[in-house]
């Protein structure tokens, strides 16, 4: 599900593409583009702020390649080298996590989740590093598995508590994702953070005990995440707020109806 409706500012023109048009149409943020900058790999927005064609087709390029977990200095270094890109990837970030989670401090563990979200477009950094880490480490068996599991819980949940405070004030479309069934108690947080990279403000309800009947109509839209199933009449329910034209949709690994 992507926040991608269709606004004047999204419109190409010959001039170009404002800093907001830009992000809607990649994914990204301001901040990645200023750090990026600060790394030589992209430009600054010519006159008026507007960013034109080809700078959009460079940084489409760049998301191809960061999509691989290359580093900003890896990818500097290919360029002014010449040379194709040498990088180890996500594992390489994986193993970075795995030995904050053990040996790090809270500080060092959040401003490293911070970091990334900063570098990566924040789909590319949920699928391909944080979602596989939960997975693992939710069924991680060794001495210390459940600190560390613990630890990372604790950080996205606290980053995704930061994301919300910051879409919320740079007023975002706002979203609900409600908890309707999970696997495990990270994995709704996870979601949270790559649909704020979509460009919602999400508000995440994680307790699937709690069921929110009506909600505010300051919802733009209203998400049920099946982590485990949905039973039946909780789909019951569902189809009812369908048909009275609600902005509800079912999301998540397991949508089947259970018992």
């Amino acid at each position: 599900m992507e926040n991608r409706e269709t606004h004047p500012s999204t419109i190409s023109f010959a001039c170009g593409y404002s800093t907001e048009a830009l992000c809607l149409l990649t994914g990204l943020s301001a901040v990645h583009l200023c750090r990026w900058y600060r790394y030589g790999l992209i430009g600054q927005a010519g006159e008026g702020g507007l960013w034109s064609e080809q700078q959009l087709a460079q940084i489409h390029h760049l998301l191809q390649l960061t999509a691989s977990g290359a580093t900003l200095p890896q990818l500097l270094t290919a360029r002014l080298d010449f040379m194709p890109l040498l990088t180890s990837g996500w594992p390489a970030h994986r193993g970075n996590l795995l030995w904050q989670l053990e040996f790090g401090s809270e500080r060092a563990l959040c401003r490293d989740i911070r970091q990334l979200s900063t570098t990566y477009r924040v789909g590319d950094l949920v699928n391909h590093l944080l979602v596989p880490l939960n997975r693992w480490l939710q069924h991680d068996t060794r001495r210390g598995a459940s600190r560390r599991l613990s630890r990372f819980d604790a950080c996205v949940r606290r980053h995704a508590e930061v994301t919300q405070r910051t879409t919320q004030r740079q007023g975002l479309t706002p979203l609900f994702l409600e908890a309707v069934s999970v696997r495990d108690e990270t994995e709704i947080w996870l979601e949270s953070l790559r649909l704020s990279g979509e460009g919602f403000c999400v508000e995440t309800s994680s307790d699937p005990e709690i069921e929110h009947a009506v909600l505010p109509k300051k919802y733009a839209h209203h998400l049920l995440w099946c982590g485990a199933g949905i039973t039946q009449a909780r789909f019951r329910r569902f189809c009812a707020s369908l048909a009275a034209g609600e902005p509800v949709m079912l999301c998540g690994p397991q949508r089947n109806i259970v018992s």
